[in-house]
């Protein structure tokens, strides 16, 4: 049976703001060769409550000629949502640890050994390596909480069980 999944190498979390984030950290990890998927951990610790004021706007961008160009692909969305009902990333951030319900409380979030399920990745995916950028600000005062980005690839390989694979 073949899997079609999203692998990601060399996060970055380009800025976080002291104001918001005590820290953030954002890594990839793949678990041996015979397991081709990478899967993300992020950890950090909000000094203010996270709630639905805090906004999440993520870009993707096409590799193309050795450049990351914008694509048309985006999403928006509040913390809230993003944690409690996105099926993309959401999903992936509650598998993780991120279990707890909106709004988030300051102190320490680690979230672990998460990918995206490759059921909710959109059949014919324009394009197959790119970076996914996101932005997370605070709209109503217009303060910048934190961004980064991951670089994606969209691969496809042959599993003869795909649920030890996103398990």
């Amino acid at each position: 049976m073949k899997v079609t999944y999203i692998s990601v190498e060399h996060p970055r979390v380009s800025y976080y703001n002291p104001k918001f984030l005590a820290y953030a950290n954002l890594t990839s990890v793949r678990y041996g060769r015979a397991n081709p998927i990478y899967y993300v951990g992020l950890n950090f610790e909000p000094v203010v409550p996270f709630d639905s004021s805090i906004y999440i706007d993520v870009y993707f961008y096409e590799l193309l000629t050795n450049q990351y160009k914008r694509s048309f692909i985006e999403m928006h969305f509040n913390w809230c949502y993003l944690t409690e009902k996105d099926m993309f990333f959401g999903a992936a951030m509650r598998a993780g640890g991120l279990n707890k319900p909106c709004p988030h409380q300051p102190g320490p979030y680690n979230l672990l050994n998460m990918t995206i399920n490759p059921s909710v990745i959109p059949k014919g995916f324009p394009f197959t390596k790119g970076r996914i950028y996101a932005n997370f600000s605070q709209p109503k005062t217009k303060a910048r909480v934190a961004d980064g980005y991951i670089d994606m690839r969209i691969a496809t390989i042959e599993a003869k069980n795909p649920k030890l694979l996103f398990s």
